[in-house]
């Protein structure tokens, strides 16, 4: 074999060798990489579920917490949040009180609606001196004319309201309430004013007289009229104040409903119930003393009303199926006349209960009931 060819094959098996070294240590170096990059990704892996674990155990004691103080939220949420405004004073609306000239009777509400002013809009009212000058701003006539003198001398009323209040009630309604109202529950009557108009009346009276609830509840009946009484004795009555007056407020308004049906005129006649009143008694036996029941001298008891009421009874002869204005035995024993005072509501026969009314001449004098007992 030629020397030169034998150096030229050792030469490129040498190549050869260096080129397998490098090969070598490069994939060496590869191993060593991916290695590196396999230990790490362990290390990530192990750190990341560090991680998600203690995020984990947080969000637990976060909804631990949560459950054991639900409150706890939003009092933090209120807490962070910028602080509400004052809600203005213009959210409420009243209307300015009604002017007060200095009659007594209006002395009360006007104070009242002042009141309700100062409470709703206690911004607007900052001081004593604030709240006695809008008092003294709805004033008029001798009203004013008192108040501006006592504000142009500096009176010691007008320094606080509740001097300013007292001295108004004192020069202006003097009288001793309690007293007054307690005379006038004695005193007031329905007449011809509805049932309601009573009640409102009755109630804004009682509020003031200090009387009890047995008192007040005897003084409202006695008070009704004549034919709401009468419709009232057969019933069972409550025994509560209210309800009471509901139920003759109901009265009330069925007696006008009836009426309406019948086309019966509610203007200048006076409309009774079935029972009749010791004016109708007296007004029949006057004209008939040849009537076998002289009913003005004798009237039936309470006892014996009620009774005929209840059974349907004719208040002149006792028997059943007609009242006193269709009596044929009435009728037979006046041959025919009829009285002036009494006209028939009812049509002859008929069951139910009827009405009468009373047409008063002009210029007659009317007695109440107790008026025509005791005359």
């Amino acid at each position: 074999m030629n020397p030169a060819d034998s150096d030229n094959l050792k030469a490129a098996i040498g190549a050869q060798g260096n080129r397998l070294k490098q090969q070598e240590d490069q994939l060496s170096a590869l191993q060593h990489g991916v290695e590196g990059l396999a230990s790490g990704q362990e290390d990530f892996k192990a750190a990341m579920t560090t991680q998600v674990n203690l995020l984990s155990n947080q969000i637990h004691q976060m909804l631990t917490h949560l459950n054991q103080a639900p409150s706890a939220s939003p009092v933090l949420a209120a807490a962070d949040a910028p602080p509400a405004p004052a809600p203005h004073s213009q959210a409420i609306r009243l209307a300015p009180p009604e002017k007060f000239s200095g009659e007594s009777r209006e002395c009360k509400s006007f104070i009242v609606n002042c009141e309700m002013h100062y409470e709703q809009l206690p911004s607007a009212f900052p001081t004593e001196r604030s709240k006695v000058a809008f008092m003294i701003s709805h004033l008029t006539g001798r009203a004013k004319v008192w108040a501006t003198t006592e504000w142009s001398r500096a009176s010691p009323s007008c320094q606080s309201l509740a001097r300013f209040t007292e001295t108004l009630r004192r020069v202006f309604d003097p009288t001793t309430s309690g007293r007054e109202t307690a005379r006038e529950l004695n005193t007031i009557r329905q007449g011809m004013a509805s049932v309601s108009d009573y009640a409102i009346r009755f109630r804004t009276l009682a509020a003031d007289s200090g009387w009890n609830a047995t008192a007040l509840y005897d003084a409202f009946i006695s008070g009704l009229s004549d034919p709401i009484q009468d419709l009232l004795v057969p019933l069972d009555l409550p025994e509560d104040l209210d309800a009471v007056i509901a139920l003759a407020v109901r009265t009330d308004h069925r007696l006008k409903t009836r009426m309406q049906d019948r086309g019966l005129p509610s203007t200048n006649s006076r409309v009774v119930s079935p029972l009749p009143s010791p004016v109708q008694w007296r007004a029949v036996s006057s004209r008939d003393p040849e009537e076998p029941m002289q009913l003005g001298q004798a009237r039936l008891s309470a006892e014996e009303r009620r009774r005929r009421l209840q059974e349907g009874r004719c208040f002149y002869c006792g028997e059943q199926g007609h009242l006193v204005v269709g009596c044929p035995a009435r009728r037979t024993t006046h041959q025919g006349k009829k009285s002036p005072l009494l006209n028939r509501f009812a049509s002859s026969g008929s069951s139910s209960r009827s009405l009468m009314k009373i047409q008063i001449p002009e210029g007659a004098p009317y007695f109440s009931r107790g008026e025509a007992e005791t005359s």
